[in-house]
């Protein structure tokens, strides 16, 4: 299993403030101030041309960032898919519609000028900004594994284990907390190593499908009936014990993971006889 860093739940899905696109609201300003002044006079056309300008320009904006934030989860995953809307390409062509409005009705310039300056704008968002992702982060796939399944996978298992961490503060154990902190870290490792190599999902799907779920569903009514006060002493045994087993599991998966070419062949042969008999041939 390859060396990789500790994926965290708690860190990935954590929205975090971007200095990133902030210019792009800045720029316009000019046009809030116009806008102002046409209010002050009473100039209808100034308030409809400035108002529609400034909008663009805000919208363009806004949805320029969250095609940075869309950029910067699929940078730091190691597996991603490129995002299917191109939210900076949408920007990017706004701003350029924003610019030639401003310039075109705004500013009354004529209309080769606005064209060049709403050309020189897409030019500049390009070199500044860029574009987005356009190819898939999924390495190299063998037979009867695709990018799409290993993504889907992968993400459920990390809302599991994100449920489990919420589950866990709320049953307040700390003998039960201690079991599952071991589990969550020990699933993280597993999930890392199936994204690092997607290849390994075929020893894995079984965990993630059926152990995590299975465990992710009794703590959840461990907790309910915990909240409920009927839990007893054999019940949290039990519990306990369920644990213990499927962090024994874990340590089983882990191992599997780390079986050599040969086995991986056998796995990948067996795919491919399926696929062909599926196929009549």
């Amino acid at each position: 299993m390859a060396k990789v860093k500790r994926y965290s739940p708690q860190n990935k899905h954590k929205r975090t403030f971007m200095i990133k696109g902030i210019l792009l609201y800045i720029f316009p300003f000019p046009l809030l101030l116009a806008l102002f002044s046409a209010l002050l006079h009473g100039d209808i056309r100034g308030i409809l041309v400035n108002g529609m300008a400034y909008a663009l320009f805000l919208l363009g904006a806004t949805v320029a960032r969250r095609g940075f934030l869309m950029e910067k989860e699929y940078k730091e995953s190691i597996l991603a898919k490129a995002p299917k809307i191109k939210y900076k390409t949408i920007a990017s062509a706004i701003i350029t519609i924003a610019v030639f409005f401003t310039s075109f009705f705004a500013t009354a310039n004529d209309l080769f000028l606005s064209i060049v300056l709403a050309v020189v704008a897409f030019i500049g968002f390009y070199l500044y900004y860029g574009l987005d992702p356009r190819e898939d982060k999924v390495g190299e796939l063998n037979i009867g594994v695709s990018a799409e399944e290993v993504i889907e996978i992968t993400s459920v298992a990390k809302a599991r284990i994100e449920n489990i961490q919420k589950l866990k503060k709320s049953i307040g154990d700390l003998e039960i907390s201690q079991q599952l902190e071991r589990i969550i870290k020990e699933t993280e490792q597993v999930i890392v190593s199936v994204e690092s190599n997607p290849n390994d999902l075929s020893r894995a799907r079984k965990f993630f499908n059926v152990y995590l779920h299975r465990t992710e569903k009794i703590t959840q009514e461990y907790a309910n009936n915990l909240k409920n006060e009927n839990i007893d002493s054999t019940m949290k045994s039990n519990y306990l014990h369920l644990l213990e087993t499927v962090e024994s599991t874990i340590h089983e998966q882990k191992a599997r993971l780390n079986e050599d070419d040969i086995t991986r062949l056998d796995v990948q042969i067996e795919a491919l006889t399926k696929q062909l008999k599926n196929e009549g041939v």
